[in-house]
């Protein structure tokens, strides 16, 4: 029974069990491939809970970006999504993946390996007998249309690193070390970095961030 007082509204959001947080917790399909799948006889729901290994895209907030990645974990107790690729780093340096919430999400390519999902299209396509060959055109219809709409992701290969000549590296080097007078003129933010990049440790205070590149320099 719903209320409508506030505080049983989030008491109740608190307290829920997690088999109403799983559909809470869900995003909707992109229409493009919704209207594709529909072309080729195969109907989708509108939106569904997120799942482990589904291919999303960021379409709000921090980290939106046209380029589709995957889901790595579902925290159903915290109602937050992990997905690869969407980091933060922490004052100490340490990497550690952002939460996001599922209606920030825009699922481009469901994953169909989990035999009690495939339920949700056989509520809405009882004609479709769903073989094995059946779900595999099915997901490669998906895998097409991820490939013609989605820019691809823009991670860092190896091969672009080493790009970078040894030149410029050595002249950014000789300008940070002839410039050590200027750290002074850094944010605390810009100092962090360059300690991150020579490997060296980023807590303390601004005093001791510029004594530590100064001495590393020397």
């Amino acid at each position: 029974m719903s209320s409508k007082q506030p505080r049983k509204q989030r008491l109740a959001r608190y307290t829920a069990p997690y088999h109403r947080r799983h559909r809470e917790m869900s995003s909707p399909i992109d229409k493009g491939l919704r209207e594709r799948q529909l072309s080729r006889g195969f109907m989708y729901p509108r939106a569904m809970p997120v799942k482990k290994g589904d291919r999303v895209m960021i379409v709000r907030g921090e980290g939106k970006s046209k380029s589709a990645t995957a889901v790595s974990l579902v925290d159903r107790k915290a109602r937050k999504v992990y997905v690869e690729g969407f980091t933060y780093f922490k004052s100490d340096g340490t990497e550690l993946q952002r939460p996001i919430d599922a209606s920030n999400l825009v699922i481009i390519n469901p994953d169909w390996s989990d035999i009690r999902r495939r339920k949700i299209l056989n509520r809405i396509n009882e004609s479709v007998d769903w073989t094995d060959e059946v779900i595999s055109d099915l997901e490669a219809a998906e895998d097409e249309y991820e490939a013609e709409n989605v820019e691809p992701s823009e991670e860092k290969d190896e091969s672009s690193e080493e790009e970078i000549t040894e030149e410029e590296t050595d002249d950014n080097k000789n300008e940070e070390v002839s410039e050590e007078t200027d750290y002074s003129k850094l944010s605390v933010a810009e100092l962090k970095d360059i300690l991150k990049e020579k490997g060296l440790p980023v807590s303390g205070k601004k005093a001791d961030l510029i004594e530590r590149l100064q001495g590393d320099s020397k």
